[in-house]
């Protein structure tokens, strides 16, 4: 009789997490206990969905794992939540990590802006439960960055793995009832710690605000240790390249007047790195805000910024792309510091960027470093580029980015209680002139380092082969 009272409770409790789907926004942060229930209950799965933006606001996409003999790619959607005069969409199969599971990958199409949404995807044995998405206004809109979610932090132990769970949890939940009208989460990178285990994106997967809050996941060096992201990710605009290989990949998206240059920052194909860039500003020469996300902390507050890889390949390769094509904000990780440089053109202090200021179409870019939800790092440095640090790096903050008419703010919080911590403002009346002839002449001193980087990357490919993997 214990045991199934026991059984019983457990299943309520279970229950009454994924009843949270259909008021999202007002989701409180779970207890450990409530945690421990749900990590324990779905721990040995690997079928939860994640919601991805589309290549713009009016767009979703949807991932998931299903059986191969029962699997149909398709989801519903519907304005109504007993999903009365549902739309439905269908995707595709592609092959999993496994060879009795397939993955299902969706467009969803036709979003509007303030409204409700419900929607469930097909299981393979039937329909899902019914989940709610929230759009907001496509005009002013707020999203968030956390980085280095790195569920496992640096290991592979199921502990750990539940540890950054419930960390990983408690700072949405908080994020969310403070910020309910964050529109996407972005994250640059290291979203799982071996990037070859199932059960870590399962794990990132279990707090049931993801299932209302669309998430962009550049790839980290952790990512890249195993081909997990291949599987388990559907990002919009997804750009390969001519040099990439194995996991490697760009992609960009819009929404509202931002255009988001994602880049994977483990790979030194300059060459891929400009042509998606040229692409995709090419494709919306009407975005107002550039935005650009990459993994290590170009100008962060710690020694990352000023190691060889860092501060000598990486600099190279993508400051005369930010540079170039008038990117106004750089979101990086890698660092487990949570930082924020001046404004900056290549290496070069070009204005100061001080915490509470509006700045009226200043020159440089600002470089924004999140900490991270695993594990955290104190060792900053008296760095001249930073014009803000986080010291309290035991605590895991969150950033959010708003637009409005001629302003984008950046805020930074505490994860644990929403303190404000940092905020800038810019605001921006000029157009871009993507064509001057600087701009020219500088993309045609780029081939040089488009070909050091290919250089590089044979070099680093023998490295990686040598060494089993990436670090």
């Amino acid at each position: 009789m214990k045991k199934a009272l026991a059984l019983i409770l457990s299943a309520i409790m279970v229950f009454s997490v994924f009843a949270l789907n259909t008021s999202a926004y007002t989701a409180e942060k779970l207890t450990q206990e409530e945690w421990d229930v749900l990590y324990n209950s779905l721990k040995d799965d690997n079928t939860l969905p994640m919601l991805c933006p589309g290549a713009d606001e009016t767009s979703l996409g949807l991932v998931w794992h299903a059986p191969k003999d029962t699997a149909v790619s398709e989801v519903r959607l519907s304005k109504n939540a007993d999903m009365t005069d549902a739309v439905t969409f269908t995707g595709q199969l592609d092959p999993s990590e496994n060879d009795t599971q397939v993955v299902c990958r969706v467009d969803i199409t036709g979003i509007e802006e303030n409204t409700t949404y419900y929607y469930q995807w097909y299981t393979g044995d039937g329909w899902s439960e019914i989940c709610e998405y929230k759009s907001n206004s496509f005009d002013r809109y707020k999203m968030m960055i956390i980085g280095d979610i790195q569920i496992g932090g640096q290991t592979d132990e199921a502990t750990k793995q539940s540890e950054d769970g419930f960390t990983w949890q408690s700072v949405l939940a908080e994020a969310m009832s403070k910020n309910p009208d964050i529109s996407f989460l972005l994250s640059p990178g290291d979203n799982t710690s071996t990037g070859k285990g199932a059960n870590e994106w399962q794990t990132l997967l279990m707090p049931s605000l993801v299932r209302n809050l669309p998430m962009a996941l550049a790839i980290g060096n952790h990512d890249k240790k195993g081909m997990m992201y291949d599987y388990y990710t559907h990002m919009p605009n997804e750009f390969y390249g001519k040099y990439f290989t194995g996991l490697d990949r760009d992609f960009y998206f819009t929404y509202g007047d931002a255009l988001y240059l994602v880049f994977d920052a483990t790979s030194a194909s300059a060459a891929d790195h400009m042509a998606m860039a040229k692409k995709a500003v090419e494709e919306n020469p009407d975005a107002k805000w550039r935005i650009a996300v990459m993994h290590q902390a170009l100008f962060g507050p710690g020694y990352g910024s000023i190691d060889p890889e860092t501060g000598i390949l990486l600099n190279a390769v993508f400051t005369p792309i930010f540079d170039t094509y008038d990117v106004d904000l750089v979101l990086t990780g890698h660092s487990h510091l949570q930082g924020r440089s001046h404004f900056m053109v290549e290496s070069s202090i070009v204005g100061k960027a001080e915490s509470g200021k509006a700045y009226v179409n200043p020159k440089g870019i600002i470089y924004m470093n999140s900490n991270a939800v695993c594990d955290h790092s104190s060792f900053t440095l008296p760095l001249p580029h930073v014009a803000y640090e986080f010291a309290e790096n035991d605590v895991t903050t969150y950033s959010t980015l708003e637009f409005y008419d001629d302003t984008m703010t950046l805020k930074t919080f505490r994860g644990d209680n929403s303190e404000l911590l940092d905020e800038i403002s810019i605001i921006k009346t000029e157009e871009h002139n993507d064509n001057s002839p600087l701009k020219l002449f500088q993309r045609f001193l780029y081939k040089f380092v488009e070909f050091l980087g290919r250089v590089y990357q044979e070099i680093d490919a023998i490295v990686v082969a040598n060494r089993g993997g990436h670090f």
